[in-house]
């Protein structure tokens, strides 16, 4: 293998790459990343045997094909720290040499053929393309997906694609969001992808306008944008039934208002209301939300103008998982809905009604 690439094209793809190679793992070579050359272009691959992220850039001049795989610290932090430019790559066997003006480095790897292979390059399943909604989606529902890797179905997000309509869930049993938007695919599909996977899928959509390609397998998804393919293993098991837990009456309490000063208001509550479950009290009586918090440090009290419709309410709320859900809310308005003070609020964006989010209230002692 001999190539020479710009130092900016090499990082571009390295920085894409790293995202799934783990720092550390039992099987040192899924520390590696894999460099091929072909054609004209430059395609790098890391993995960590759950997720592979592929990512394809051009070269400007490729002497002699072939692929090779070395540490992949190492050889973005040496092409980070080399000047701007070009760098030659040569390959023999097991290692490659990295020159660039006054200077070279050769770093030892492993044999191409050594590198985990992921099954999902070779399963057909139900494709689908999506344009840049999927980015709206993503960002309306991972942050509710969990983080304990104790219970792995809860650190999923839920793709679903029926009648063309693709619902996007992701709950850790505390709140639930949910996102449904209507699609031209044909295809019917469902699983449970790692949330993990999908925040790398959302930080691409994020620096292009691109579609993005969508294959779904019985037991992997795939997701290609622009020149970056990334691959995952579904997780296993059965993900909770959602939708029985969102309430289907209407709502005691209806609180209608701007969500910037509902959000800018919990925010300065926020500051009082810290320890391992920070909370917040919600008052709602006729045109106006009172916000309160209280701790060793003080207390906090602001009055915020809403329209409210129904009962007064009193509810406390973890105002992390609150100001998640609102942050997630499309448009400048937002609607609460809220059922007594034990009763699960439902929030909507009356601008892009594909959004429901549900948040638990917390006791009121």
């Amino acid at each position: 293998m001999q190539f020479i690439a710009t130092r900016n094209n090499l990082l571009t793809a390295l920085n894409t790459v790293l995202r799934a190679v783990p720092s550390r793992s039992p099987l040192e070579i899924a520390t590696c990343v894999l460099v091929r050359a072909e054609g004209n272009r430059l395609k790098l691959t890391g993995t960590d045997l759950e997720m592979m992220i592929r990512c394809w850039v051009p070269a400007i001049e490729v002497n002699r094909e072939g692929e090779a795989v070395v540490p992949a610290r190492q050889l973005s932090e040496i092409v980070r720290r080399v000047p701007e430019g070009k760098i030659e790559v040569e390959g023999t066997g097991r290692s490659i040499t990295l020159m660039y003006p006054g200077g070279e480095m050769k770093l030892s790897g492993f044999a191409p053929e050594e590198f985990p292979s992921f099954a999902a390059e070779d399963e057909t399943g139900e494709g689908f393309t999506l344009g840049g909604s999927l980015r709206v989606a993503l960002r309306s529902v991972l942050y509710a997906a969990g983080k304990d890797d104790l219970r792995p179905i809860f650190t999923g997000v839920q793709f679903e694609l029926q009648n063309g309509v693709l619902t996007v869930a992701a709950t850790d049993a505390h709140r639930l969001a949910v996102f449904e938007m209507a699609t031209d695919a044909a295809a019917s599909c469902s699983g449970i992808v790692p949330a993990k996977a999908l925040r790398e899928v959302e930080r691409s959509l994020s620096q292009t306008e691109e579609q993005v390609s969508v294959n779904f397998s019985s037991s992997q998804a795939a997701f290609a944008v622009s020149d970056v393919e990334l691959y995952t293993r579904l997780i296993e098991g059965r993900f909770p039934e959602w939708r029985q837990a969102v309430p289907q009456n209407p709502p005691r309490t209806l609180i209608r208002g701007e969500i910037g000063a509902i959000i800018s208001a919990i925010e300065r509550a926020q500051v009082l209301a810290y320890g391992d479950t920070p909370s917040v009290i919600l008052k709602a009586s006729g045109a106006s939300l009172v916000v309160l918090s209280q701790s060793d440090m003080g207390e906090f009290r602001e009055t915020v103008a809403v329209d409210c419709e129904g009962e007064e309410v009193e509810i406390a709320f973890n105002a992390n998982y609150l100001l998640d859900a609102l942050r997630a809310t499309v448009g400048d308005s937002v609607e609460m809905g809220l059922n007594g003070n034990i009763g699960p609020a439902v929030i909507r964006g009356p601008g892009h009604p594909g959004y429901l989010a549900l948040v638990l209230p917390l006791r009121l002692f």
